[in-house]
């Protein structure tokens, strides 16, 4: 059975990211995947503390929330990630939970856990889906240190309405079926 883990970096439980993220989880339990979803802004955990305990062992010393799920990232098929874009970026907690990554890599930056596939989930106020492009790419450019394939990027644009995910039929069908092949696949 495929493991998925699932991180929502939105504050909103019923927002346009837990819109999409939920339907990936159901399209992968549908599929037979077991999923495991995680909530950011409920969890109790703290930034990385760049102490590099993690360059000697292959584990983080901090003992939180986040620990426990990293525990289910290292032996997940794959790893989706959503969070709404504020000030042209990422949420806070999604930033911390990219740093808390770093002992998915050995001393010479290549991954511990072998690679799994990876699907970011974006939502944004504006209506071009391309606006934030080079900022998605740019976060892109450290998952393959952790081991992580990124196979798709969903944008939800004009998310200031918080039902436009909920509208877009295309785009639901389209987190579905993501959840579907990372399940199938």
């Amino acid at each position: 059975m495929r493991q998925i883990v699932i991180f929502n970096g939105s504050p909103r439980m019923d927002g346009n990211t837990a819109t999409l993220l939920n339907l990936v989880a159901r399209g992968a339990r549908e599929a037979g995947a077991e999923v495991h979803f995680h909530t950011l802004f409920k969890m109790k955990f703290m930034a990385c503390q760049s102490c590099f305990s993690c360059r000697i062992n292959d584990d983080c010393v901090i003992n939180d929330e986040v620990h426990a799920a990293l525990q289910q990232v290292k032996t997940a098929d794959a790893v989706v990630i959503g969070s709404p874009i504020y000030m042209m970026q990422m949420t806070g907690p999604v930033k911390n939970l990219i740093d808390r990554f770093f002992p998915l890599t050995d001393a010479d930056w290549r991954p511990r856990f072998g690679t799994k596939k990876m699907v970011a989930v974006y939502t944004q106020g504006m209506d071009d889906p391309h606006l934030y492009e080079s900022y998605f790419e740019y976060t892109a450019a450290v998952f393959p240190w952790f081991g992580f394939d990124l196979v798709e990027t969903i944008v939800c644009t004009n998310a200031n309405d918080p039902e436009s995910a909920e509208r877009d039929a295309a785009l639901k069908i389209r987190a579905y079926e993501v959840g579907r092949r990372l399940a199938l696949d």
